[in-house]
């Protein structure tokens, strides 16, 4: 008798240590408020973007290599070091703008770095907008060993621009009702973040997505979400949609049987700066994941076609293994209005 309850009062506190564990570490970090914020990293006031400028998308992975989502050591020196190769890359390619997801901002995964902060004021951009989409007082994933749980988490989206960012704004996307509900409790938002940048022709709108990874029909629906808003500017603004959609094209040989990326290729505003013909030209040239061995494509830029011309673009394998996604880099032209 003495043992069942011992046994019984053991098992109750751990119950109880277990649900207090449970709400304590599902609770946010910061205030809504704060998830939106853009930073200015020089008082010069930036520069308007002229006739023709580039952009880049890059699900950076939190600069942690190929080790993302693994239950391995993830040392402050491996992120320093691809922080290093990021700085390098970008100060190369010169894009005019850079759209990010998996950036973090202040996360024990990658030691307190500011990795939008860090990436801008060392490359030279003129502001930053954040868009937070995990804030965690502690992600227990990878799950065990429990050492590499990903612990305190505030990451998201970014957008960097060499010119003054006029605002900053996200829709939250729905997650997959598939999901348990502890799992969606502790899983990250999906965004699209919408970024307004000065021109000399018009204000252009970035729209800036990291799609649901594991569910197709959570999928669908963001893209139905996302194509909706660029409908809602399309008529008066140059809009750009860029990210990662983790889908494959709907043209690719080892397409995925869904119709997210089809859903945005066939309305007739939306160009894709790497077309179906140049794909099957040589598909393994434009893969962007993984970037250690490139078997698919999921990351994209998308334009608005009545006022964007792309001049070029191509997927920057010189980025190397920085993170487990290739970025994709494109030139654009204003298209004249008479």
């Amino acid at each position: 008798m003495k043992f069942i309850k011992t046994t019984t009062a053991i098992l109750f506190v751990l119950v109880i240590a277990f649900v207090v564990f449970y709400f304590w570490a599902r609770r946010p970090l910061y205030n809504e408020t704060e998830y939106s914020k853009i930073l200015a990293f020089s008082d010069n006031g930036g520069r308007v973007i002229q006739d023709t400028f580039s952009i880049a998308t890059y699900n950076i992975g939190y600069l942690s290599g190929m080790t993302n989502n693994l239950a391995v050591d993830r040392t402050q020196s491996l992120i320093e070091s691809n922080q290093e190769k990021a700085v390098i890359l970008l100060k190369d390619k010169e894009p005019d703008i850079v759209a990010f997801q998996e950036i973090d901002f202040n996360s024990k995964r990658t030691y307190d770095i500011n990795q939008m902060e860090k990436l801008g004021k060392l490359t030279g951009f003129h502001s930053g907008a954040m868009a937070v989409n995990w804030d965690k007082q502690y992600v227990p994933f990878p799950y065990w060993p429990i050492k590499y749980n990903f612990g305190r988490m505030l990451s998201g989206q970014a957008v960097l621009s060499h010119s003054a960012i006029l605002s900053n704004d996200f829709v939250v996307l729905p997650k997959p009702e598939s999901n348990p509900f502890y799992y969606n409790d502790f899983y990250l938002e999906r965004l699209a973040q919408l970024v307004w940048v000065p021109t000399k022709h018009d204000s252009l709108l970035i729209i800036n997505v990291h799609f649901e990874a594991w569910d197709a029909p959570t999928r669908e629906l963001q893209a139905d979400i996302v194509l909706d808003i660029f409908k809602k500017y399309e008529q008066n603004h140059p809009v750009i949609l860029l990210g990662d959609f983790n889908c494959t094209p709907p043209f690719a040989e080892n397409a995925f049987p869904e119709k997210t990326i089809d859903v945005i290729m066939n309305h007739p505003s939306i160009s894709t700066v790497i077309t179906e013909e140049e794909y099957n030209i040589n598909p393994e040239h434009y893969f962007t994941f993984n970037s250690e061995e490139p078997n698919i494509k999921i990351d994209y830029i998308f334009y608005n076609n009545k006022y964007l011309d792309c001049l070029d673009a191509d997927v920057i394998y010189e980025a190397g293994d920085i993170s487990d996604h290739l970025p994709v880099w494109a030139r654009f032209a204003f298209i004249s209005k008479k």
